[in-house]
């Protein structure tokens, strides 16, 4: 053990020698400048009440790997854990379940994987445009927290897509193909999509470009290279065959196939608002888009005169000055990518994680529901392609403009260029709230209520209603809005005999069909809201006409839930009123 503690110190204290000062240099100006934002980050974090609404389906699956007892028999948990965590997540949060709780691990998680990126990033950039475009490229990921940091919160599958792929980009960038095999390796067990794009790149380094541009695989023979992608594509797909295996249970995939008899899958369905973009706009509009939103300015000004300047025009119907200026930004990385194209085997390389962009884009549209939403393949790779252009072209064309005698400074003074074209206007300090969207303090007597009864309880209530039970009171919910998937047609069955049961329920003109749902399905507690009664609540299709109908027919016949409130009434705090199905009056 001594022999392995002396080689570890040795290495570092090397890496110290080499790098320290660079590494200081880096990380002081950033803790000085973005510091006190991800500060006030973390301290809005540690809240328990406030959190990414995502982490709602996802999280509260692995407390019982906690917590003994809880989630007893729990359909909605287990079909999650089958289909939606790849296996390396799955086992960190289940082995780290049985030292600390899972939400605080999803809360911490996310800082570290940040800390990652902005050191990934860091080295890609250095590369490229020395110590100055290291310092941007950081920046830039600090800075822009709407969309890096926004991403990592709640510590999910996805969280690890901005670091997978900024290490990838290192990986080209340093002409590592080994390298960049193993991450792709690695991250099939954490976040696929990132894989995939990964792989796509290694494909295309490999076979597609030069054999000058190859960096470490200059040499290779063609069965090499064939060797390496059969085991790298090998080991990405046993990663995934936990997650294929386990889903069979669950039925076949559903598809644009099944729209007429799941009407849940199409316009109007549970997935609109997410795959609208996708289904109606091309993988150029969608750049467009996440660019568009990359430079959108949030959190502290370093200017706010700057970004005030920046949001006036010259006349009412002209451009701002902040449009004028990202344009002329876009020019400027559109040359300066052609340069560093041109100019550097590294630039070339790094452009393959665009290449694998628009080709992942194009195979998740073709292939459809099978290589996940294609958007995917957008707000992952383009905003780190930006993170490490935007200094890279600064560097190129500050040192075409400057000549040979002056190239260094040339560089040094594009890059600065860039990042004041940046980060004055449209950057910023930090978001303070980046990601945490959701903010229950105003139920907290609700779910403290909920989280005091026995654990095998099973709670039913308006799906919407019931999202945070599960997360905040650790109790057993018998359907919500966050764990109503429709991916597999069994899943997607069982979720409407729920909901037909709980819509039957809820609008019930007498006492039969809420006896049902407490003697057939289980259900011990009912979360009740009287201005549910005033109009159908929202959900989507087809059980909004569902409900609509139920509602109507209780309108006209008298709900039954008001006639006992009395009798089973256990907590009341408005608009909420909890009844034990248990104390249902008879009558």
């Amino acid at each position: 053990m001594k022999w392995i503690v002396d080689v570890s110190l040795g290495y570092f204290r090397k890496w110290l020698a080499k790098n320290g000062v660079f590494a200081a240099a880096l990380i002081v100006p950033l803790l000085l400048g973005y510091g006190a934002a991800l500060e006030a980050h973390m301290k809005r974090s540690s809240n328990p009440f406030v959190f990414n609404d995502d982490v709602r389906p996802l999280i509260y699956a692995f407390f019982s790997f906690h917590e003994a007892g809880l989630f007893p028999h729990d359909y909605l948990g287990a079909y999650h854990r089958a289909c939606f965590f790849p296996p390396a997540y799955y086992a960190f949060y289940a082995l780290g379940a049985r030292v600390a709780d899972p939400a605080s691990i999803s809360k911490v998680l996310p800082y570290f994987l940040l800390a990652l990126t902005v050191a990934a990033v860091a080295l890609a950039a250095r590369r490229l445009a020395g110590y100055l475009g290291a310092l941007l490229a950081a920046a830039l990921v600090l800075s822009q927290s709407h969309i890096f940091l926004d991403r990592m919160a709640g510590g999910l599958p996805r969280a690890f897509a901005f670091p997978v792929l900024a290490l990838t980009a290192t990986a080209l960038m340093y002409g590592q193909p080994r390298l960049l095999a193993s991450i792709v390796c690695a991250s099939a067990g954490f976040y696929p999509v990132a894989a995939i794009l990964g792989g796509i790149a290694l494909i295309l380094w490999l076979f597609v470009l030069p054999a000058s541009d190859r960096g470490e695989g200059a040499e290779w023979a063609l069965g090499r290279r064939v060797r390496l992608v059969i085991v790298t594509a090998s080991i990405s797909a046993v990663m995934l065959l936990p997650m294929v295996v386990g889903a069979r249970a669950y039925g076949r995939r559903l598809g644009p196939g099944d729209v007429i008899s799941y009407p849940e899958i199409g316009i109007g369905g549970r997935y609109t608002l997410e795959t609208s973009v996708s289904l109606f706009e091309t993988f150029p509009q969608d750049v467009i888009q996440v660019a568009r939103q990359f430079f959108m300015p949030v959190g502290k000004p370093w200017s706010q005169k700057l970004r005030d300047w920046a949001n006036n025009r010259a006349d009412p119907g002209a451009k701002s000055y902040g449009d004028v200026i990202l344009n002329f930004v876009a020019g400027a990385l559109l040359v300066g990518t052609v340069l560093v194209a041109a100019r550097s085997a590294a630039g070339r390389r790094l452009l393959l994680l665009g290449a694998a962009a628009w080709l992942g884009y194009v195979a998740a549209r073709w292939l459809a529901p099978y290589f996940y939403f294609p958007e995917r393949y957008v707000v992952y790779p383009i905003p780190i392609l930006l993170v490490l252009l935007i200094p890279a072209a600064g560097a190129a064309i500050g040192a075409q403009l400057s000549g040979r005698r002056l190239v260094a400074l040339g560089r040094a003074g594009g890059v600065m260029m860039m990042g004041a074209m940046v980060l004055l206007p449209f950057g910023g300090r930090g978001s303070t709230d980046a990601g945490l969207n959701v903010n229950e303090e105003s139920q907290r007597r609700l779910y403290d209520f909920l989280g005091r009864l026995p654990k095998d309880i099973l709670i039913a209530g308006w799906p919407t209603d019931l999202d945070n039970v599960p997360y905040l009171s650790r109790r057993q919910v018998f359907i919500n809005y966050e764990l109503h998937q429709v991916l597999h047609q069994g899943y997607a069955d069982e979720m409407r005999r729920r909901m037909r049961a709980l819509i039957d329920a809820y609008f019930a003109t007498d006492q039969r069909a809420l006896v049902r749902l407490r003697d057939e399905f289980g259900v011990t507690h009912l979360v009740f809201r009287q201005d549910r009664l005033e109009e159908p609540p929202p959900y989507f299709r087809p059980f909004s006409i569902w409900a609509r109908k139920a509602f109507n027919d209780g309108v006209r016949m008298g709900f039954e839930i008001p006639r006992q409130v009395d009798s089973a009434m256990v907590f009341s705090d408005a608009p909420f009123v909890v009844l034990d199905l248990r104390r249902l009056s008879t009558r």
